[in-house]
């Protein structure tokens, strides 16, 4: 196994991991009380605002301190796995990886702390990682980083180091979205983090803090997409300010920003994205369409006559208020897809809630699609194109209740003592 101080050093550079070290002891008590006290604070500033978070915590550290996590666990704190150990998963064989896994969940079910996702520490993770998260039985990961360039002005050498540590995708050309693999749902973890901001772009002033985030929350409604929060409950004194402002504005905005934690993200992207319609010809031009998806699934259009109670929504759509109703049209306003286009382009465009249908007959369609290879690196662009306001649409809202882009707060726990940061560093 590869030396955790040496890949901790690796990430962070020797000379930030003093530093660090320097701090540990003000974060940390011999005992758990003072953790108990930070994260009471942070949870009592989500319950300011009617949310939860995910705290993926490692797993040894669960065993050490059970009745804390279950007495946080009835305060709408989801765990997830975090390693069994703070190691880089990255470096491991997948049996070993199996093992990790298999001994984490013996852990947190003896411990009767609910589990359904894990995030890697450092976010390292490799394709073996997935197989054995799937072999584990969870149903989701969050363990890759994706960056978005809200940082002008405080960019510093150390930040860039991180991002390619951690092999983080730029936003500019992934989109932040979940995504399904088979049976698990891979959750992008958004960056710049709280580590970032304190650590790597030294940031001591609230108001770019704030700035910084506020940003990334603009831009992911703007886009519709997730703004997966990262905070380390032991920085929450230094970042409560931030997480107070991006949680209030994300409640003033209208269409909503759903704000819910890991395992409610995938409950809801593995139901929604099977979601299917019935599309009935009545006379010429005239349709009727039968939405069939879990609770909260929105109907949205564009450019439709569409014959049942709308309301405006944003991004030139409005929201129907049935999963039932009549459309006038001269074609058929969903994506048309070639029959040799490739099947990765039709599900990801039914993970992101559009109606598609393969058909011949392009002349049918107002967006018709011939891609015989689709990889991530279209979906972007993809993306961009369908967002044509001009294209008239029929399409289901990405998030629940028509929420416009959703936020997760989220934190890894990797000790709650001082004795806990010792074991960490020699990876147990």
């Amino acid at each position: 196994m590869v030396n955790p101080l040496a890949i901790a050093a690796k990430g962070k550079g020797y000379s930030a991991l003093v530093k660090r070290a320097r701090s540990i002891g003000a974060r940390y008590g011999l005992g758990v009380a003072k953790m108990d006290r930070t994260l009471q604070g942070f949870v009592d500033i989500l319950q300011e605002f009617e949310c939860g978070a995910t705290f993926p915590i490692t797993a040894s550290v669960l065993a050490r301190h059970a009745p804390l996590v279950q007495k946080y666990q009835m305060q709408n704190i989801e765990f997830a796995i975090h390693g069994l150990f703070h190691v880089d998963y990255s470096q491991l064989s997948q049996n070993e990886q199996n093992k990790h896994l298999e001994r984490s969940r013996e852990i947190f079910e003896r411990a009767q702390v609910w589990m359904a996702g894990f995030r890697g520490p450092y976010l390292r993770w490799n394709p073996d990682t997935l197989t054995a998260i799937g072999s584990a039985d969870l149903s989701y990961d969050s363990s890759q980083a994706v960056h978005w360039d809200v940082v002008d002005g405080y960019l510093t050498d150390d930040y860039q180091h991180v991002l390619g540590f951690y092999r983080s995708r730029s936003a500019e050309d992934y989109p932040a979205l979940p995504r399904r693999v088979g049976n698990l749902v891979q959750i992008p973890y958004c960056v710049p983090d709280d580590e970032a901001l304190v650590e790597r772009l030294k940031l001591s002033d609230v108001g770019a803090k704030i700035d910084i985030w506020l940003a990334i929350l603009e831009r992911t409604y703007d886009l519709g997409e997730l703004f997966t929060l990262g905070l380390h409950p032991e920085r929450i004194g230094l970042l409560q300010e931030p997480l107070a402002a991006v949680l209030a504005r994300a409640r003033e905005l209208s269409p909503g920003v759903w704000i819910a934690r890991l395992d409610e993200i995938t409950r809801w992207w593995q139901a929604r994205s099977q979601a299917t319609l019935e599309v009935v010809a009545e006379e010429e031009g005239v349709f009727h369409l039968s939405v069939h998806g879990p609770p909260g699934t929105i109907p949205l259009t564009r450019n439709v006559e569409v014959k049942a109670p709308t309301e405006t929504w944003g991004n030139g759509f409005d929201r129907v208020r049935t999963t039932s109703f009549h459309f006038h049209a001269r074609g058929r306003p969903f994506v048309g897809l070639s029959p040799d286009s490739d099947a990765r382009l039709s599900d990801f465009l039914r993970q992101q809630g559009y109606l598609i249908e393969t058909s011949p007959e392009g002349q049918a369609y107002s967006i018709y699609l011939h891609r015989p290879t689709f990889t991530c690196e279209d979906e972007r662009p993809l993306l961009k194109q369908l967002n044509h306001r001009g294209i008239p649409l029929i399409r289901l809202a990405r998030w629940p209740n028509g929420a416009q882009s959703a936020l997760c707060v989220t934190g890894d726990i990797d000790a709650m003592t001082l004795w806990d940061y010792g074991l960490r560093v020699i990876g147990r």
